[in-house]
């Protein structure tokens, strides 16, 4: 008998476990708190966005990067990429994964904010507040981003997370549409600026933080001396990957997953998930469907991806 699973969580990674285990035919109910549309966010992935998703992602691609525009200390240098990087709209690919998964067989469940996970003799019993009620599971993946409830009910190591916030501007007149400009500023984070063009017109300027009031003042700052037009703001709070966590684990008789931010699969050299997101939650989509070694292989590539970044990210 195929084990009922519930994904907490209608983020990318947890639509896209549903979307795998749905073509798997293993029931699958997903469980998002909210009832409105995404908010949307534009993000830079990697050309392995296509590799991963397919024709899947094509639906959330508005732009694509040829070149990269650096920036420190006064020296500026330009980096051609061989293959491009991709502009892409956050709550255009969660529609396309939503669909995808209701395709796919899976039940898509809004405004159901999970309160707690009971981990009982025969299973997990998910409690969700707003009076919805609960429901049974033999198998729960958490996709409920770094704060996850899921991971907290079933003992998970709590994460670090760092605050990243854009702000959408008209573009420079002096900027093409297919180059992305990446500034370092040290005194303002241990990251860097970056603007990526959504279009010929407008991009999105951006910074990882280390605490949320003083990167709005580093954001708008950088705007007012570089002449950028604010045109409004996106946000989020990222995990800040320390190294490899183990992602699943058993309470009882329950198999319990993360994927995404609350697995803390996030490139710790740009803070980008999107991609490595998708690569963790096809492995724990594998590992639920009883193929256990194409699971190992796939979480064992993440895992080295990550480990390599987290490595660079020291050295510098």
């Amino acid at each position: 008998m195929e084990p009922q699973v519930a994904v907490v969580g209608a983020s990318v990674a947890g639509l896209y476990a549903a979307v795998q285990l749905g073509r798997r035919s293993v029931p699958t109910t997903v469980y998002e708190a909210s009832e409105r549309e995404p908010l949307p966010r534009s993000l830079i992935v990697t050309s392995a966005y296509r590799d991963l998703l397919g024709s899947l992602g094509e639906p959330a691609v508005v732009n694509e990067i040829h070149r990269f525009e650096l920036y420190a200390d006064g020296l500026a240098a330009e980096v051609p990429l061989q293959r491009p990087d991709l502009i892409i709209e956050r709550a255009r690919l969660l529609q396309a994964l939503d669909e995808a998964a209701r395709e796919a067989g899976v039940e898509v469940r809004r405004g159901r904010r999970l309160r707690r996970v009971r981990f009982e003799g025969e299973g997990a019993r998910l409690d969700f507040s707003n009076g919805s009620g609960s429901a049974r599971a033999d198998v729960v993946i958490g996709a409920d981003g770094a704060r996850s409830r899921v991971a907290r009910s079933a003992g998970f190591r709590r994460m670090p997370v760092v605050p990243l916030l854009q702000a959408i501007v008209r573009l420079p007149a002096d900027m093409r549409a297919d180059s992305t400009r990446v500034w370092f500023v040290p005194d303002d984070t241990p990251y860097f600026y970056w603007l990526i063009p959504e279009s010929a017109e407008r991009g999105a300027l951006g910074i990882i933080g280390c605490s949320g009031a003083e990167t709005r003042a580093c954001l708008d700052a950088f705007a007012r001396k570089h002449d950028l037009e604010v045109l409004g703001y996106q946000g989020a709070r990222i995990p800040e990957y320390d190294g490899w966590r183990r992602n699943r684990r058993r309470v009882g008789r329950t198999g319990v997953y993360l994927v995404g931010d609350a697995a803390g699969h996030v490139k710790v050299t740009t803070i980008g998930g999107i991609v490595n997101g998708v690569w963790g939650a096809r492995g724990v989509a594998q590992h639920v469907a009883g193929e256990c070694a194409a699971a190992r292989r796939t979480l064992r590539a993440l895992r080295r991806e990550l480990n390599l970044h987290l490595w660079i990210r020291r050295a510098l």
